[in-house]
């Protein structure tokens, strides 16, 4: 029972002795690092004491007896020197393995001075049993102390060695520091046993002892180091030399210090210019997942810190879009294999479509290349939000294309109200000759009368279209007068319904209410009813579908989200105008057609269906009472127009 509370007690004390150093290691950039380096310089001091007193726990087992310095302190240290070197890397080590031998010295030195004057007279302490107890551990430590500051030495350098090897073989964490502990304990065992008990029958006694205990408590601390270390940002060493600590400590430390402050100086300013970059910047593996970020890409993605984004697969952020293919594994394959032997990787440009944490659609203009990050590859992207700026630049193409229409659609009418003005001066010859014909001569043979009557009716529909020429080039004669929308649409309906409905569906839908509107009733019933017409060619022409065609009529307050001005008007408010919707589901169009519909003689109707004026004149018409017209329109999916109308006040000039 004594034995088993005795090495209970002295796993705890190894695992305070652990945790402590730990614990002081973890906040040195709290209080910094004095605290965590003095704590290591008073465990190796009382561990030489410890170890001149030969503490021994006697379990009774073969190889289960331990001495408590070698096992229950020294350990610890020994554990703590591998966590300064994994963390903090081989500079840091070279420091603690130089302060460590000269601890050990001057405690050599010192113990040695003390023990001389615990002999001498005059001094208070050389009298009495404390004094000669105290004499005999210091001299019974000198033989310990010689062979405890070579073993040590030669530890200091193992560990950095054993484990930077069990690293570069591909070990997993835990199973690199147990295995670099044990080989290290070893070692020590061997070294220390050989030098301080060399000819005495004390080898083999210390040699066939502590094997179990020392191996049990290596497994515990190697479970402790490893939590510590995984519970930490910390960068391991990868694929370093193994004998680095040997280089570094043979080396000259001035240049290593010089070298590490300018390195340090270097990484701050670089960190500083990156962290800081207005464009985004963001390191990927070889399986897209992210690596690192900066601040920039943080803000662009709209993600909080990096431990949110850190970790995810950066394809996954990317959307799918035929203008801006990204195919990670196939870019990986292509940079890689046409670069020759020593040549640098190509910078790749690209546009990418990617989606913050919110849904946001992000248009990236990046740069990506292929580094080598501790002999290892990963791609590094530079990339600029140009979300806004492409934003800007289709509006600006629209409002180009727009500009274009109009200007052409200007030179068009300014070409057709010229011609129509000409025409329609001949038309007028043509009628008045033919009614002086028919007025003079008394003319009995029917053929020739009914070539004159022919005749007639052609110069009719002649002067209709050259009429509809010279709306469309706002050069036509309207008559002016405040209507009421409502009673027009009306009016217009029962112009269309009776026989134009055969199987089509009409859905009407007129606010009740007073619409006023200052017009020509003839011109807006002639648009409407045209486009109700084209609507139901529109309807007949498309099969397995029921036809159906919606008039609305309305305040334009109920479609502020189809309320697009002209530049001409862009001051305009949904309050001031009023809307007429024309919409059906026939066979719509495509954008090279919704582009030309406006176009005079223009149509995609059967020669002898439509003289593709309609909507020509339709948006001279509408023009010209200060309004415009609003169109969508999907091939297979029918079209709606928005005609939209001042409405008058009296204010309305």
């Amino acid at each position: 029972m004594e034995t088993s509370i005795t090495c209970i007690l002295a796993l705890l004390e190894m695992t305070f002795i652990f945790v402590g150093l730990l614990l002081l290691h973890g906040l040195r950039k709290v209080i910094g690092s004095a605290a965590f380096y003095i704590a290591i310089g008073l465990l190796l001091i009382f561990t030489q004491l410890v170890s001149a007193t030969e503490l021994k726990v006697i379990i009774g087992f073969p190889g289960a007896d331990f001495y408590i310095a070698p096992s229950v302190l020294f350990l610890p240290y020994l554990a703590a020197l591998m966590v300064v070197y994994i963390t903090e890397g081989t500079l840091v080590t070279q420091r603690l393995i130089i302060g460590a031998m000269a601890t050990l010295g001057f405690y050599v030195y010192l113990s040695h001075l003390t023990g001389i004057q615990c002999g001498w007279e005059g001094f208070t302490i050389s009298q009495g049993p404390s004094a000669d107890s105290f004499e005999y551990l210091l001299r019974n430590s000198q033989r310990t102390m010689a062979s405890s500051i070579l073993a040590q030495s030669i530890d200091l350098f193992l560990i950095p060695i054993f484990f930077q090897r069990l690293r570069n073989l591909k070990c997993r964490l835990f199973f690199s520091v147990l295995g670099s502990l044990m080989l290290t304990q070893l070692v020590d065992t061997f070294i220390y046993s050989f030098v301080c008990f060399w000819g005495e029958p004390q080898l083999w006694v210390y040699l066939s002892s502590s094997y179990i205990a020392k191996a049990f408590f290596t497994i515990w601390l190697s479970v402790i180091a490893t939590i510590y270390l995984s519970k930490i940002e910390t960068e391991m060493p990868r694929e370093g030399r193994t004998l680095d600590i040997v280089f570094a400590f043979l080396g000259s430390y001035g240049k290593n210090l010089a070298l590490e402050k300018n390195i340090q100086e270097w990484e701050g300013r670089y960190r500083t210019v990156i962290e800081n970059a207005s464009d985004t910047i963001v390191l990927l593996n070889r399986e897209g997942e992210i690596l690192d970020v900066n601040n920039s890409a943080l803000s662009i993605f709209e993600y909080k810190n990096k431990k949110n984004i850190i970790g995810k697969k950066f394809p996954e952020m990317l959307t799918d879009t035929a203008e801006c293919p990204f195919n990670m594994e196939s870019f990986w394959d292509e940079t890689l294999t046409k670069i020759r032997p020593g040549e640098q990787p190509r910078m790749h440009n690209a546009q990418i479509h990617a989606l913050s944490s919110s849904g946001k659609k992000i248009e990236l203009d990046v740069s990506i290349n292929v580094i080598e990050v501790e002999k290892v590859q990963v791609l590094i992207i530079f990339g600029r939000d140009v979300t806004e700026r492409n934003l800007l630049n289709r509006e600006k193409q629209e409002l180009g294309d727009e500009l274009a229409h109009a200007q052409r659609l200007e030179s068009v009418g300014q070409l057709a109200g010229g011609v129509a003005h000409d025409f329609n001066n001949y038309l007028h010859a043509i009628q008045g000759n033919l009614d002086i014909l028919l007025f003079m001569h008394d003319i009995e043979d029917k053929k020739i009368i009914k070539h004159l009557n022919r005749i007639n009716d052609i110069t009719n529909q002649a002067a209709k279209l050259t009429q509809a020429l010279l709306g469309f080039a706002r050069k036509g004669k309207y008559h002016e007068e405040i209507l009421d929308l409502s009673k027009l649409m009306n009016e217009t309906v029962e112009l269309f319904s009776p026989q134009s409905l055969v199987n089509i569906e009409l859905n009407v839908d007129i606010d009740k209410v007073r619409m006023t509107i200052k017009c020509d009733s003839v011109q807006l019933k002639q648009v409407f009813l045209n486009m109700l017409i084209n609507a139901r060619d529109a309807v007949e022409s498309k099969s397995g579908k029921t036809s159906k065609i919606v008039l609305e009529a309305k305040s334009a307050t109920a479609y502020r989200n189809k309320f697009f001005p002209p530049p001409e008007r862009e001051n305009a408010t949904p309050e001031s105008f009023l809307c007429v919707k024309i919409q059906d589901n026939g066979i719509g169009m495509d954008k090279d057609i919704l582009d030309r519909i406006y176009d005079p003689f223009f149509t995609t109707k059967p020669i002898g269906k439509g003289t593709g004026m309609g909507l020509a004149m339709a948006y001279g018409a509408i023009t010209n009472h200060h309004g415009w017209i609003y169109v969508e329109s999907e091939e297979g999916n029918g079209t709606t127009f928005h005609i939209f109308l001042p409405r008058y006040t009296n204010k309305t000039n």
